[in-house]
């Protein structure tokens, strides 16, 4: 006969261990989404119907013929030839200035491991990291992870506030600011030219490095993206700058970099190496065979034609359907996001669980974004992800999500 188990892993588990276990917002949407066989506008990542299958197939057919990579990889930035890809890519587009080589990149896997190590590199517990209102989450919970204190700095349709940001440092030492300037998650903002370099100013006037995640540069569907944080900064040189090919080629290849000034790239790659962690050179190679095998305009092209016909779709039905009903949405000139404020509803994320389960229309609340101490700033806001959506399912699904907004006010009155 089985005895019960006594000793329970589980009350050994960090604070912090403990947090991330429990359902986030975002993955309990995501499951009832699933779970109730509805419209999904939850998914912040990219559609796999536009993956370059037919081309990576064939980039990665002589890949094993490199018997050397498949031993322990000695260049531990990363895949030379990879590197220099993305150096010279940067500085063709105008995202990154003239000292940026190589030299100065450390491939990582995925974005969020570029983040991860700059918080390691840099976080002490207790450390204030500056944030955008709202935020993305697993930025956030990285953050956190190492013991920062997240604070929010105001923001609006143009980005950060330079007033509400110098004010903060004049009273706080900070360590650095985190932001994601083009088409954030969750909000679909860009901030502007003028704000980005107003931004810079205060930042060099309080001495703070800025952390640049950058991963929707490329998805930009109306206009010319505004100079770089990293571009702006020149040779002062105090931007961290984040992306990956997760946007432009496909999530599962799961690799990002960072660019890095002077020394502190030897002190994280250090760190990554202490860690255990290691990159794929098979992934990498697989990858730059890919890149120099096709034009990359073209590749950035294709993909804005077919996310901004989604974008279009999702926001005619939005302005035919929400918008009659008093509902705030804003207009992204590129990315996956749109953010809508609904002022008659005070708890989106029980109106967002009647709407999928009752009407199958899933959405993700807007209180997943924000630091801990304002996350009632989301308690009537939400977002809509378009990047896997065709129009006529955009329209099904707005109306969908007005049909329940509907239902949902008169079962409170």
């Amino acid at each position: 006969m089985a005895t019960e188990a006594k000793f329970v892993f589980r009350d050994q588990l960090s604070t912090m261990a403990k947090e991330r276990l429990e359902p986030s917002e975002i993955g309990e949407m995501i499951k009832l989404t699933i779970e109730n066989d509805a419209i999904s506008f939850t998914a912040g990542e990219p559609s796999a119907d536009i993956y370059p299958l037919a081309e990576l197939k064939e980039a990665f057919k002589n890949v094993f013929d490199e018997t050397s990579l498949l031993a322990y990889y000695k260049d531990d930035f990363g895949l030379i030839e990879l590197r220099d890809w993305i150096a010279a890519r940067m500085l063709v587009d105008g995202i990154a200035p003239g000292w940026v080589s190589s030299e100065n990149i450390l491939l990582t896997n995925g974005a969020g491991e570029a983040i991860q190590l700059v918080s390691e590199a840099l976080i002490d517990p207790g450390s204030v990291v500056l944030v955008e209102s709202p935020t993305y989450t697993e930025s956030l919970l990285t953050f956190r992870k190492q013991g920062a204190q997240c604070l929010s700095v105001p923001s609006d349709d143009e980005g950060i506030v330079p007033e509400a940001l110098e004010d903060i440092l004049s009273k706080r030492s900070v360590r650095f600011l985190y932001t994601i300037p083009n088409f954030q998650n969750p909000s679909g903002r860009t901030a502007s030219l003028e704000r980005r370099k107003k931004i810079l100013e205060v930042a060099e006037k309080f001495d703070v490095p800025i952390l640049e995640d950058d991963p929707y540069h490329y998805l930009s569907y109306d206009r010319v993206t505004p100079d770089s944080y990293l571009k702006l900064a020149g040779e002062d040189k105090r931007v961290i700058h984040t992306n990956s090919f997760s946007k432009t080629v496909a999530p599962g290849m799961r690799c990002g970099w960072a660019v890095i000034p002077g020394s502190l790239i030897k002190q994280m790659n250090a760190l990554r190496v202490s860690a255990g962690l290691t990159r794929a050179a098979i992934v990498q190679k697989g990858l730059v065979n890919y890149l120099q095998s096709i034009d990359f305009n073209e590749r950035v092209n294709f993909l804005c034609d077919t996310y901004r016909v989604r974008r279009n779709g999702m926001m005619k039905a939005i302005a035919d359907h929400l918008d009659p009903l008093g509902i705030k949405t804003n207009y992204p000139s590129g990315g996956f996001f749109v953010w809508a404020e609904v002022p008659f509803i005070d708890d989106v994320k029980s109106f967002a669980r009647f709407a999928v389960v009752e009407k199958k229309i899933g959405i993700i609340p807007g209180s997943a974004f924000f630091t801990q101490d304002e996350a009632h700033k989301g308690n009537n806001s939400f977002r809509i992800s378009f990047a896997k959506v065709s129009p006529d399912v955009a329209k099904d699904g707005v109306l969908r999500l007005a049909d329940a907004f509907d239902s949902y006010s008169s079962n409170r009155l």
